[in-house]
């Protein structure tokens, strides 16, 4: 197993040194759509690697994801095979093969800190169970207390199988914990799962000093597990100078609520840790809390679903030199034909290419999504590139 994976390593390694020059033409069509630049084309970046998507792991090596979520071993084999293969097969803008590898966390492993059901089907990476809400009345709110973070939940079974990684190839290459939506984890995901949409947004309307402290509650939580992967990987969020705070969940409360009851712990973050620059992004869409995003200091909206009214973020945000990555989306990259695929990515680049500042991707591509399709996605955006310049 060592012997398979340093071999990997080495291919990667060989990889990244026998394409420099494309990963560095890659680097500038990059770092040229930030800063609103001329550049040979519009970058691309396709979402094929890791377990949220799973194209490769399931859709093309047909693991068994419960197994590879388990199983540090396969997970250190398999994440860098699968960036291996994406880098020969798609001509995205990758920037190089990363040989940093790490124990999936998900996006279970902190919802199972503050109490949630977490199920684990025999087939498939474990989800939480919504239907149980650990903080379902205002006497649980109350007596919450953060726990001790590696104590709790599934954290546990996470640290033992990152010490599993760590002692198989910590000499080889760096092993990390990927803990799924970000640190610190978002206060209004944690909260809906902890009391439930329907009483969240309930206590909202009718007992907002309980909703604010149920969200506190949350932030801490949030800080907890910040303050635990600083102590235990060396990671320190105050380096970030640009933080999207990406939260699922957004797109299920008004603007009105996030500014009430979300935002204010954002600011809180953005001064403790010093971030010049934050924004939020979700996979919803985003329409109806523009004008909130133009109060934050957005320097960039790394994730717009292409759903969204991307005339109304271009012309808003473009004067303002936000850079802006349009993300085609799981369901049409999937069902939709090449040649579909092709006539609305022209559409999209028609729209956000001029001037600059604008990245093409995709969402996670589901693992059913055909091979072609991506492609097609990918030989479009090139295609429509050259007649725009």
């Amino acid at each position: 197993m060592r012997e398979k994976i340093k071999r990997l390593l080495e291919e990667a390694e060989g990889l990244n040194s026998l394409n420099r020059a494309r990963i560095d033409d890659s680097r500038r069509r990059l770092e040229a759509a930030k800063k609103f630049e001329e550049a040979d084309g519009i970058p691309i970046e396709v979402w094929v690697t890791g377990s949220s998507s799973s194209w490769y792991l399931k859709g093309r090596y047909g693991l068994n994801m419960a197994d590879y979520f388990r199983d540090p071993e396969l997970q250190a084999i398999y994440q860098l095979k699968e960036r291996i293969d994406a880098f020969r097969e798609f001509d995205d803008d990758q920037l190089g093969i990363g040989t940093t590898i790490g124990v999936d966390g998900g996006v279970v492993s902190h919802p199972s800190i503050i109490g949630c059901r977490i199920a684990f089907p025999e087939d498939d990476l474990p989800w939480v169970d919504v239907r149980y809400h650990p903080l379902d009345t205002p006497e649980k709110i109350d007596d919450f207390q953060i726990p001790e973070i590696a104590d709790s939940g599934i954290m546990p079974q996470i640290i033992e199988r990152y010490e599993k990684m760590k002692k198989l190839v910590g000499d080889l290459t760096a092993v990390t914990v990927h803990p799924g939506d970000g640190v610190p984890e978002r206060p209004l995901q944690m909260a809906t799962y902890a009391r439930g949409y329907g009483d969240l947004i309930k206590d909202m309307h009718t007992d907002p000093e309980l909703a604010h402290k149920l969200i506190r509650k949350m932030r801490d939580v949030g800080e907890a597990i910040h303050n635990f992967y600083r102590d235990f990987l060396g990671s320190e969020l105050a380096q970030i100078e640009t933080v999207d705070l990406y939260d699922n969940f957004l797109g299920h409360f008004s603007p009105s609520l996030l500014s009430e009851f979300i935002l204010p712990h954002y600011r809180e973050w953005a001064k403790k840790y010093g971030w010049r620059y934050w924004t939020i992004s979700s996979q919803c869409v985003l329409d109806p809390y523009i004008n909130i995003m133009t109060e934050m200091p957005t320097k960039c909206i790394a994730y717009l679903t292409s759903s969204s009214n991307l005339k109304l973020f271009k012309d808003v945000f473009a004067p303002k030199h936000v850079w802006i990555k349009v993300a085609y989306e799981s369901n049409p990259i999937l069902c939709n034909t090449p040649q579909r695929i092709e006539k609305e990515c022209k559409s999209i680049i028609e729209l956000m290419s001029p001037g600059g500042g604008f990245i093409m991707g995709t969402a996670c591509v589901d693992p059913r999504t055909p091979v072609q399709n991506i492609h097609a996605l990918i030989n479009a955006t090139k295609k429509f590139n050259k007649r725009m310049r």
